[in-house]
């Protein structure tokens, strides 16, 4: 259900704004609040297991997280595939994975051309990156076996991050060269980092279809590619909708608020001598807490009304 909702909404030109999480509470919440879809990223999974983004959590993990996370909520559910779990040329790799996660309950997937699995925003910045050709292969490859044409493949480019470019033009049209020949491999969604507005509307115009972008905050600010930093501005969920583009991710945004949130919630207490009253202000109430891991129903089901 939530798999031909995404598409649907999509193929209707409606804007749809995604949410970064990292586990099942994350989720409820971020669905609660109204999202009408939700992301798991590589970064916020790992951060939520205490680990930097570089390639250390499995695939079998992100399957097992997808489960949970997947089984809590109704609205679509997008996954970091990285570039596919397995080297440059292991088609099978991400074929089988991609197929475990399908089935785990996501509803879409994003690959990405990463050489190392690891954060683009992360030093050194990509130094390298796999071939187009390679990608095209699996995303063909995942086109033929997937259950459901409703499970989407959205494809990114680390050709506008990587260090191998230091002409932001050069960049440019080695990505457009990439994503239109993922489109022909059967990629649903293109997901283009710009330097400038004017990329914004030469991807739009040149490319075409689904096209996503990520709504930055403070996370996304001086983030480095090739040749220097984006001059590209901020839009909101909206703004990029009138331009053209439909698939809104927030990120990583949502739950560095929550570490900022706690951080400073957890020096309150222990500054005031582990007074809670200093704190009350910022907790959730406790039945709106137990509310949201459905304790009513559980309770229920115990025999208890």
């Amino acid at each position: 259900m939530a798999n031909s909702t995404l598409k649907q909404k999509l193929a209707n030109n409606e804007m749809v704004l995604c949410g970064g999480v990292w586990d099942s509470l994350s989720a409820i919440i971020e669905e609660k609040a109204g999202f009408d879809a939700v992301k798991l990223g590589s970064s916020q999974l790992n951060a939520s297991l205490g680990l930097p983004d570089l390639g250390l959590v499995t695939a079998a993990e992100v399957r097992d997280r997808i489960y949970n996370i997947s089984n809590h909520i109704q609205i679509p559910l997008i996954v970091d595939f990285e570039s596919g779990f397995g080297s440059e040329r292991d088609i099978a790799s991400a074929v089988y994975w991609a197929g475990e996660f399908e089935r785990a309950g996501a509803t879409a997937i994003h690959i990405d051309d990463y050489g190392d699995d690891k954060c683009p925003w992360l030093p050194p910045y990509i130094p390298e990156m796999m071939s187009a050709e390679s990608v095209a292969d699996k995303i063909k490859a995942i086109c033929d076996h997937r259950k459901s044409d409703d499970f989407l493949i959205i494809v990114r480019s680390g050709a506008t991050s990587s260090c191998s470019f230091t002409d932001k033009e050069a960049a440019f049209e080695e990505s457009m060269r990439r994503f239109r020949m993922w489109k022909e491999a059967g990629a649903d969604v293109v997901w283009p980092r710009c330097f400038s507005d004017e990329h914004l509307i030469r991807y739009r115009d040149e490319l075409g279809g689904f096209l996503s972008q990520s709504v930055a905050s403070k996370v996304g600010q001086g983030r480095v590619g090739a040749g220097g930093r984006t001059e590209a501005r901020y839009y909101s969920a909206r703004e990029y909708h009138e331009l053209g583009y439909n698939l809104l991710t927030v990120g990583a945004t949502m739950q560095t608020i929550v570490m900022k949130t706690l951080a400073q919630a957890s020096e309150i207490m222990v500054k005031s001598g582990g007074s809670a009253a200093e704190i009350d202000d910022m907790a959730m109430p406790f039945n709106e807490w137990i509310e949201l891991v459905d304790f009513s129903y559980w309770n229920k089901i115990n025999g208890n009304e």
